[in-house]
């Protein structure tokens, strides 16, 4: 197994964490988990939190047997009111459902890594120094990981590389409008992308000047910001086994994620600013087939092309 270089200094920040993991997430347990927590002996407090946090799904399988449901704030109704897991400090970690235990770890039989939806890992990735692996990339991941890490040109620039290679050319776009108009085409089916980057992107797209006066302003306040966008790419590109099966539609999210990466951030005040708005944006990629929906929504805009997808990321860059 190829392990990233940080999993070994990961650390869970606890009830220091700014959004708790499981906060506004559906945790999915099992259903030997599931029956395991029902007859967990345990206070009768926390058996008052299982009892009313446990709830079967409305399609049960083996898998994703129940629910954990949230409480009216959100969160897991077993965090307690200094933000740690009640479960997990009264009968030890071992009895955690397995998404609790391994989050937001990333385990297949080649890789192992952690997901930047965890603010935690975020801030370990905005480093000077690239992201290391235990052993060397398989091809062609690691061709595609040397090239995003090719410091010799900016990360815009490394992203256009990889998009002249695998998209066919076509017609130059306004690219502050075809990046409002591919967020709102993926926000017929996201609420986060209805209330929180659509607003942004619309923004942009009426007000070039302000998206060059941001971009400028952003550069300014986080002059490593490139070497940060660098080690979340390539983090992803590790934990997808980049690229797929469809090198095209691989290619299209890679650059749309960059897109979404500079437009959320642009009006980032500080670093933890800068970690939220990553660590928000990654809750909703890692949980939606991004490169599939991302390569539909850019073909709908009628931008699926070489220079489409150019504009776009030469909007934010």
């Amino acid at each position: 197994m190829i392990c990233a270089d940080y999993c070994k200094d990961f650390k869970c920040k606890c009830g220091d964490c700014r959004r708790v993991c499981c906060g506004g997430w559906g945790i999915t347990v099992s259903d030997a988990e599931y029956f395991r927590l029902l007859g967990l002996p345990c206070s009768e407090e926390l058996r008052r939190r299982l009892d009313v946090a446990l709830a079967p799904a409305d399609d049960p399988s083996p898998e994703r047997f129940a629910v954990m449901k949230p409480s009216y704030t959100g969160k897991c109704r077993l965090i307690n009111e200094e933000g740690l897991c009640s479960l997990q400090i009264e009968c030890g970690e071992d009895v955690l459902p397995a998404v609790c235990r391994m989050y937001p770890r990333s385990f297949t039989a080649e890789r192992a890594g952690c997901s930047c939806s965890c603010e935690r890992v975020v801030e370990m990735l905005m480093r000077p120094e690239p992201i290391s692996f235990s052993e060397p990339l398989p091809e062609p991941l690691s061709r595609y990981v040397k090239a995003m890490s090719d410091r010799s040109a900016p990360v815009s620039e490394r992203v256009i590389r990889l998009v002249d290679a695998a998209l066919p050319s076509g017609l130059y776009y306004n690219g502050p409008v075809l990046l409002s108009m591919y967020a709102t085409t993926l926000a017929e089916h996201s609420e986060f992308m209805r209330e929180t980057v659509v607003p942004i992107t619309d923004a942009y797209a009426a007000d070039a000047e302000k998206l060059a006066s941001d971009s400028a302003e952003f550069d300014r306040i986080f002059p490593r910001a490139d070497e940060w966008f660098e080690n979340i790419l390539v983090n992803r590109m590790f934990l997808t086994g980049f690229p797929s099966d469809d090198p095209v539609a691989s290619v299209c999210g890679l650059a749309c994620e960059y897109a979404l990466l500079r437009a959320m951030t642009l009006k980032a005040s500080s670093e933890e600013d800068f970690v939220d708005r990553v660590s928000e944006l990654y809750r909703y990629i890692g949980h939606t087939n991004f490169d599939k929906n991302s390569t539909a929504a850019i073909n709908i805009c009628g931008a699926l092309s070489r220079n489409g997808v150019r504009s776009m990321v030469l909007a934010v860059k």
